[in-house]
């Protein structure tokens, strides 16, 4: 049989430039959500980069409500954004067939930033720990609830994470900030207790991540164990 190799080539371009643009498509989400969660495009471009550069992700349960925080700042402060971004629920029946993929682009907004708004943010990740250890051996259940933090400043990256419930995550400060400056309208999903795990788990090596799939992370050194990128 003859290999269409064009038709190849192209199928391959299609799927990894839907992995490697944003989230806003399944296919990218799916292949890109564990390397977003673990902050590896601001790691790898942490080293050369001028400002700051922060991701916060909220995960309240994995398929439920998920709210991703992306600030930038520019020298001295000036130009600084907040972009906010909430994930799910998505529900098959509300497609829009004029915007398919709008289902999957969430609630987003920008917000600019003052230099007083980033000296109250930097403030309220001091009170969190924010640069304390990164908790080795953390694990994040997707069907619970947690924070990931992830920053680069002065071209050194840090990572950390709170899960719930402990001490750690019940002393949080930057969360109430974040959702002081978030204009989405969003309800945030409170953090409660979840019942029993199903039988099957699936971990960052297994198949990528669909809305009702079960996964657990582990935090390593500096991020997340087994995270990688796929291209």
């Amino acid at each position: 049989m003859r290999t269409n190799c064009r038709g190849v080539a192209l199928t391959l371009a299609l799927v990894a430039g839907l992995a490697g643009c944003s989230l806003d498509n399944p296919l990218g989400r799916s292949l890109g959500w564990f390397r977003y969660l673990d902050a590896g495009d601001i790691r790898e471009a942490c080293a050369a980069r001028t400002g700051e550069r922060y991701r916060l992700i909220y995960n309240a349960v994995w398929g439920q409500q998920v709210r991703s925080y992306d600030i930038a700042t520019g020298p001295g402060d000036v130009g600084a954004t907040l972009a906010i971004r909430i994930f799910f629920p998505e529900n098959l029946n509300n497609v829009d067939l004029l915007d398919p993929l709008a289902l999957y682009r969430g609630r987003t907004a920008t917000v600019a930033l003052s230099p007083a708004d980033l000296a109250d943010f930097r403030e309220a990740l001091r009170a969190s720990d924010f640069d304390g250890a990164t908790p080795q051996g953390l694990m994040l259940p997707s069907d619970g609830f947690y924070w990931v933090a992830a920053s680069c400043r002065d071209g050194i990256f840090h990572y950390n994470a709170y899960a719930y419930p402990s001490p750690r995550f019940a002393a949080l400060r930057f969360d109430s900030w974040l959702f002081a400056h978030d204009p989405t309208g969003v309800a945030i999903a409170a953090p409660v207790p979840v019942g029993p795990r199903p039988q099957q788990n699936y971990r960052a090596t297994d198949t990528a991540p669909m809305p009702n799939t079960v996964f657990d992370m582990t935090v390593g050194a500096n991020g997340l164990v087994g995270v990688g990128s796929l291209f």
